[in-house]
């Protein structure tokens, strides 16, 4: 223990030398720090418990003159003061002692025997009785009457006291199948439960959204309240979780489809959302992802969005480009180099897999690989195990490996220049991300959410994007995917000097679609059919706005009007332009 636990005690002792011998005692604690008050009478020490906060008292049970030791115990007990108590007597007095103890002391202590041991004890053993009481006096006044699932866990995370709701939210029978368990049992908590518990210790509370298993393996999405409980002296005594159940509303944001973010990446395309729950899934476990698809979707974002979800999320990513390193360079720059391995290396240099020791590396345009460094990189990811360039030593990390590319990693293998046995030591989970073109009614929101990160980088006042701009980006297969988005709305707010981006503010190879035949957006527009159930929906979540509506469904504004004109649906809801 780095700091001595201070205690405060009332003594009741009249005689002096008895009381000496105490006090000398009580000095010599090795972790506790003990202040203590000394009376000589009931009377003294029954005004003391009025007006002072006491940790515990230690009475003699012989006062003399000073009343008795066993009328103060009774007092105590039918004034209900909940104040751990100790007596001290001789050793010839060992019955009244046991009499003591029937009037509701804690424990006894005799005169002769007394030791700096046996006071730690003594101290130790009504100090964690008071804890436990004070604790079960939360139960009785907090938990069982609260419609929310509670749990009380004692400060090693094993869960003491539950109510009715905690047991029936978590699937068991009764309340037996769960006491004694540890609290990580039953969350999967974004940020690891060891920092919830953290947090608690540190700054008293801990409020976030965690993730469960029920006992029959489903999965539940909660609202988690913790708070640490202490007493009087501001001691940590036990801590208190409330849940609430979001599972049935976070399902229903996901089909309604109001979630449009997730780790920093935005979307609410279907597509997207599924992405989101397998990141969810992927965080969890330690498999090998490869993550496929065309430059400027954002894969790197996903191996972050892995990494930062799972419980590796506060040890290193380290990321490598494989593409923009030479193959002389790419070894040492993975593996490390000792000094003298080659020319220039002039020290010892760790690499990026010691680097990333007990974190993740992610391997972008993996497919890139020279095949000498392929065969170095399956060893690792058999064995755990490589040497740096130029040294014999064998160093094993515990490296999570994420890998991107932009390539058709099996068409790479087909033809010989990828190892088949690497492949599949990478792809052990596959993970594609849709181009923008295929997610077209992500692209208002998108652009949104650049522009308002733009004109908060710039200092800039708002700027607001043209209905005209918003159906040519989404007419507009955006080959560069979300990068070339994000470089084109930076191109047209430095031309754009006024509050509303216009079209000819947009790169010209982004409006060169919309100047071709028309007939040409059109038979694009086309493809995505539109139906009545997600018109009708879609004019619901904006307000009955057609314009919004048409930007949200991805199609121009004078197709939705067609479509509510030949389907009789401009009648049936209550719209606006």
């Amino acid at each position: 223990m780095s700091e001595k636990e201070r205690i405060r005690a009332l003594l009741v002792e009249d005689d002096d030398e008895d009381a000496a011998i105490f006090f000398r005692y009580a000095g010599r604690l090795r972790e506790l720090e003990v202040s203590v008050d000394r009376v000589t009478s009931e009377e003294a020490a029954w005004s003391h418990l009025s007006d002072g906060r006491f940790d515990l008292i230690f009475i003699d049970l012989n006062l003399g003159l000073g009343g008795s030791g066993i009328e103060l115990l009774r007092r105590l007990r039918k004034g209900k003061v909940n104040i751990p108590a100790i007596v001290v007597t001789g050793s010839g007095d060992e019955l009244m002692a046991v009499e003591a103890l029937k009037s509701g002391a804690y424990d006894y202590l005799v005169k002769e025997n007394l030791t700096s041991d046996l006071l730690e004890r003594a101290l130790r053993y009504a100090i964690d009785r008071k804890r436990a009481r004070e604790a079960l006096r939360i139960k009785d006044r907090a938990i069982e009457s609260s419609i929310n699932p509670i749990a009380i866990a004692d400060l090693d995370e094993n869960l003491t006291h539950v109510n009715p709701s905690f047991v029936r939210l978590w699937g068991y029978d009764s309340e037996r199948d769960i006491l004694e368990r540890p609290v990580p049992e039953f969350l999967t908590v974004k940020t690891e439960t060891s920092k919830v518990t953290q947090a608690l210790r540190n700054k008293g509370s801990w409020i976030g959204k965690i993730s469960g298993i029920r006992k029959d393996g489903s999965a539940l999405d909660l609202q988690l309240s913790a708070s640490l409980v202490k007493d009087e002296l501001d001691r940590p005594l036990c801590m208190v979780f409330s849940f609430v159940d979001i599972t049935e509303l976070t399902q229903l944001r996901r089909r309604l489809k109001t979630e449009q973010s997730f780790a920093g990446i935005v979307g609410r395309d279907a597509k997207m959302l599924q992405l989101f729950d397998t990141i969810k899934e992927l965080a969890d476990v330690s498999a090998p992802v490869l993550i496929q698809g065309e430059s400027g979707t954002g894969k790197e974002l996903v191996a972050a969005a892995i990494h930062n979800e799972g419980p590796r999320a506060n040890r290193p990513f380290v990321p490598v480009n494989c593409s923009a390193l030479p193959e002389g360079v790419l070894e040492s720059e993975l593996f490390g180099h000792v000094r003298g391995a080659f020319t220039g290396a002039f020290r010892d240099r760790k690499g990026r897999f010691e680097l990333s020791d007990k974190g993740t590396i992610f391997l972008d345009e993996v497919g890139d690989l020279p095949a000498s460094v392929q065969v170095k990189l399956l060893r690792v990811l058999q064995a755990g195990t490589f040497e740096r360039v130029g040294s014999e030593q064998t160093i094993q990390v515990d490296v999570r490996v994420l890998s991107a590319s932009n390539k058709d990693i099996r068409r790479e293998v087909a033809s010989g220049r990828f190892r088949d046995d690497l492949f599949y030591r990478l792809c052990v989970v596959p993970l594609y991300l849709p181009p923008l073109r295929e997610r077209r009614n992500d692209i208002p929101l998108l652009a949104s959410h650049i522009m308002r990160k733009a004109l908060a980088e710039a200092g800039r006042e708002e700027v607001s994007l043209s209905q005209e701009v918003l159906e040519t980006m989404i007419d507009y297969d955006w080959p560069g995917n979300v990068r070339e988005l994000e470089n084109a709305i930076m191109y047209a707010l430095v031309k754009c000097r006024e509050h509303v981006l216009q079209v000819e503010h947009l790169p010209a190879r982004v409006c060169e679609e919309r100047s071709l035949a028309v007939g040409q957006s059109a038979k694009r527009r086309k493809k995505r059919k539109l139906n009545a159930e997600a018109v009708r929906r879609a004019l619901r979540e904006t307000g009955g706005n057609k314009a919004k509506a048409a930007t949200r469904l991805g199609v121009a504004r004078a197709t939705l009007y067609r479509f509510l004109d030949d389907t009789g649906l401009l009648e049936e809801e209550g719209v606006s332009d």
